[in-house]
């Protein structure tokens, strides 16, 4: 029970420090709009090679999310901070985003995950850029393909027509497993001022 209790409390504060390092990489606005396209384009290109049938659900999309989150992760729990950009199809318009994630469930370790949510419905869409909603993760797995993995985490078809998303995971390092209920928090941010 005590050790329990000890590790809900460090991964509590891990989660505020992780917090804390949510920011863009970038000493100035210009380099850190620099770092996302570069995010963008290399994570798009993963998913295209590993899920070809993305590139079209990206190109009919309303929207699309991308990001890079580093989650820790002990026997239980697990926490985790990154950050994203959403892009509206119809209007080029891009918002940035401060993510922060809490699991509970199985695995352990740290890992790299890029995140891409695919948005049919433009209010979920909306909400989900505008830090209005909560995404809630289920049964997550990623495998090795590759340097990179890549695991769909909402499928296709009815079921995201009902969801008004897909998610998918590309990993930048190994194996990963894990049998986790995830609550990932999202609020919209500015570039630096140059």
């Amino acid at each position: 029970m005590r050790s329990s209790v000890f590790t809900v409390c460090s991964l509590l504060f891990m989660s505020v420090i992780l917090s804390g390092c949510a920011s863009i990489p970038g000493d100035t606005g210009a380099e850190q709009a620099e770092t996302m396209e570069a995010l963008v384009k290399r994570t798009l290109a993963d998913l295209y090679k590993q899920e070809p049938a993305t590139k079209e659900q990206v190109e009919n999309s309303v929207g699309y999310v991308i990001a890079s989150n580093k989650i820790t992760k002990v026997p239980v729990v697990g926490a985790g901070s990154g950050y994203g950009v959403g892009i509206n199809r119809k209007t080029g318009e891009k918002t940035y985003l401060r993510m922060v994630r809490f699991d509970i469930g199985g695995g352990w370790g740290a890992r790299s995950v890029r995140p891409v949510m695919i948005f049919q419905d433009e209010a979920k869409f909306k909400d989900f850029i505008d830090g209005e909603w909560e995404a809630q993760v289920g049964a997550e797995a990623a495998a090795k393909m590759g340097d990179a993995g890549a695991a769909g985490g909402s499928g296709t078809g009815d079921m995201a027509d009902e969801k008004g998303y897909t998610l998918h995971f590309i990993t930048d390092a190994g194996v990963s497993a894990t049998a986790t209920a995830a609550i990932i928090r999202v609020a919209p941010i500015k570039l630096k001022d140059d």
